[in-house]
């Protein structure tokens, strides 16, 4: 087993070998644009009659009301069918990310048949996975709707209610934090051990039992460096407020186009390389 700064180290050196790995997440974002894009516009040309209803006239405004709700129902199924969408394609390109990584480990090399072929054998096991750990992730709330329900009213004479309300928020973003660790290899267990949904949760599970340093650190490093860029962008941008600033948009192109496909390389390699999936080939330098 190397340890986590050769991980690092050689993780960066694969990405760089490898430009291409950025495709996947590129793709994602262009496809999710162009259906996004339409739908909003279609969307707000539905409403576009509204602007010329005279708005003081009750009468109108009452026609109308019924007409509005009676597309409420169907507006709340687009926009569900829209979310399930969006989120198989982010699932197809995700597992296509890892698959591409995996073959530059394994291989020296990624080729966008990989993303192709990983991305159609698992994008609907790694849909049923974010569903999985969404899940998990929002049974947290069990932890603070009990909490809530019981405080006092008003919350204002009762600093001690406030206290603990503060408490059942911070305990919240602990869980949240702590099963985004637990969590972390989900992903990349599915691709790579070629498991289902269930099962990848549980090894993800088991991997962090017995890696819990190296999850962190990996899992610090990117946090820091994206939190980083944020930072640079968001200091650049509030410094001229009032004149265009390239920055921030530069900051965002590099998170898509550097910071994920290495991310995926990082956490790729760190989970073969601690169940015995990585080979010698993956190892050689690549410069």
């Amino acid at each position: 087993m190397e340890n986590v700064g050769d991980l690092i180290g050689r993780g960066f050196r694969t990405w760089m070998g490898n430009l291409n790995l950025c495709i996947p997440y590129l793709l994602d974002v262009v496809l999710s644009l162009l259906i996004i894009v339409p739908i909003t516009a279609a969307f707000a040309g539905s409403f576009a009659p509204l602007e010329n209803l005279n708005m003081t006239g009750v009468e109108d405004v009452q026609e109308q009301f019924p007409i509005l709700m009676d597309t409420l129902p169907a507006l709340i199924g687009a926009f569900l069918l829209l979310i399930i969408l969006l989120s198989l394609i982010s699932a197809f390109f995700i597992s296509g990310a890892i698959g591409m990584a995996r073959q530059a480990l394994e291989t020296g090399e990624a080729t966008l048949g990989a993303m192709w072929s990983s991305g159609r054998k698992n994008f609907v096991n790694m849909f049923l996975t974010n569903i999985i750990a969404g899940i998990i992730t929002v049974a947290g709330l069990l932890f603070l709707i009990p909490g809530m329900v019981l405080l006092p009213r008003p919350l204002q004479p009762e600093p001690q209610a406030m206290g603990l309300l503060l408490i059942g928020f911070i305990l919240l973003i602990l869980y949240a934090l702590v099963i985004s660790l637990v969590l972390a290899a989900a992903p990349y267990a599915l691709v790579v051990g070629s498991t289902g949904p269930i099962e990848a949760v549980r090894a993800s599970v088991k991997f962090f039992s017995y890696n819990k340093f190296d999850v962190f650190v990996i899992w610090l490093v990117i946090l820091a460096i994206s939190l980083g860029l944020q930072m640079i962008g968001g200091a650049i941008s509030t410094g001229n407020s009032g004149v265009f600033q390239p920055l921030p948009i530069l900051t965002g192109v590099v998170n898509l186009l550097v910071l994920s496909p290495l991310s995926t390389v990082w956490w790729t390699r760190l989970y073969m390389d601690r169940t015995g999936k990585l080979t010698d080939i993956g190892d050689r330098d690549l410069w």
